[in-house]
């Protein structure tokens, strides 16, 4: 009897394992915050040697300022809904898979706009592109007035990227 009892006792510890179930969280289609998911960077530098580090992974956005030989963390935003769904259009409206890579602008300055996106050899691909500070495209002037004004909000200044 004793040994009936160990065997059922040994394979009810065996069975106790569980699984691991996948992330069922709607993103519009999109993996936007995932370990492995989509990010974008927007780092705006400016030829007197400050530059703007802004990074969004789903609702996340992380900012940060540096000049010269200083930087400054200005700590992560968590954006509500609306502005993740404005920021995220406005960030596909880039067409980053689209664009010539560009070139670093040093007279003018330079922003460098960084797509991450799930896939690839290596469980993602890497889309980065410069900018000339001095540009017209409207998508970029879009985007850099539309996340001016949400560090505006969260952290009372607007930089000048």
């Amino acid at each position: 009897m004793r040994q009936l009892f160990l065997v059922m006792i040994v394979g009810a510890i065996a069975a106790c394992g569980g699984s691991y179930a996948q992330n069922t969280r709607a993103a519009e289609g999109a993996d936007r915050g995932e370990t492995n998911g989509r990010s974008f960077e927007f780092v705006s530098n400016k030829p007197e040697g400050d530059d703007w580090s802004i990074r969004i992974r789903d609702t996340s956005m992380s900012v940060g300022y540096g000049n010269e030989d200083t930087s400054e963390d200005l700590g992560t935003i968590s954006l509500d809904k609306k502005e993740t769904a404005k920021v995220w259009k406005l960030i596909d409206a880039l067409e980053m898979s689209e664009r010539k890579k560009g070139k670093k602008d040093e007279d003018e300055g330079y922003v460098m706009l960084r797509m991450r996106e799930p896939g690839g050899d290596e469980g993602h691909d890497m889309i980065t592109v410069f900018v000339s500070r001095a540009t017209a495209d409207e998508e970029v002037l879009n985007l850099a007035e539309y996340l001016r004004s949400i560090i505006g909000k969260y952290r009372k200044e607007k930089p000048n990227f």
